[in-house]
């Protein structure tokens, strides 16, 4: 039977360099995220090969629900070693308290292996309360500077994609604007470890800046220019 999640021991990821990781069916996401069939990385070439197998097999066995999803990831994660940082959902996310709740529990249990750090971005960070997340270093997927703050006062750290690139912080509006240094300068993820403590860069209010790249980069720029505004 083929699997509705995908936990790898090492992966290959270009952006995070070699850590462990998860990817979970395009089902276990919110729809109140923007880019959902509208220029999603996950839905493109590498990521989207695996996801759109993930998305039959979870599909085809009517297992569509947040919650058995949840316990298919917490599973997949309880059989990694832990020797290595987690990238939680490479693709995916959970969208309901008690699914991530689930999967935090399973994260608890990764980290007490070998005192790793596990990291995420949610777009469901209205709906889940902080807490829910437990040990996971999680940041808020934002697309307008206003919902970054919103984020924050529900004790997230914010991540935020922004139109144009930068390449050094900045101050603006209360926030450092902090470009992610992996799409600026090329530093790995499992090298860079800014997002591996949220409670640090919400203390600071640092919120990390990505960038529209890859083949869905102008369907992203066309759904922020409608959350700002433009159109």
């Amino acid at each position: 039977m083929d699997r509705i999640v995908m936990a790898v021991e090492k992966s290959k990821n270009d952006k995070t360099g070699l850590v462990s990781a998860t990817y979970a069916p395009i089902q276990s996401c919110p729809k109140t995220c923007p880019f959902m069939d509208k220029g999603c990385y996950g839905q493109k070439s590498f990521c989207g090969f695996h996801l759109r197998k993930l998305n039959k097999a979870t599909k085809e066995q009517g297992k569509e629900f947040a919650l058995d999803i949840a316990l298919e990831e917490a599973r997949a994660i309880r059989s990694l070693t832990g020797k290595k940082p987690l990238r939680l959902h490479i693709v995916g996310d959970c969208k309901t308290p008690s699914a991530a709740k689930i999967v935090a529990d399973a994260c608890g249990d990764y980290i007490s292996k070998d005192q790793q750090k596990v990291w995420t971005y949610t777009h469901a960070w209205r709906d889940i309360p902080r807490s829910n997340w437990g040990d996971i270093s999680v940041l808020a997927s934002c697309e307008t500077l206003e919902e970054a703050h919103h984020a924050m006062k529900r004790g997230y750290a914010a991540s935020i994609v922004r139109l144009k690139k930068f390449d050094r912080p900045f101050n603006y509006q209360g926030v450092t604007m902090t470009p992610c240094l992996e799409m600026t300068k090329g530093i790995k993820c499992k090298d860079c470890r800014l997002c591996f403590n949220d409670k640090k860069l919400l203390e600071n209010k640092r919120v990390i800046c990505f960038f529209p790249h890859g083949d869905g980069s102008e369907e992203v720029k066309h759904e922020i220019r409608k959350k700002e505004g433009f159109i």
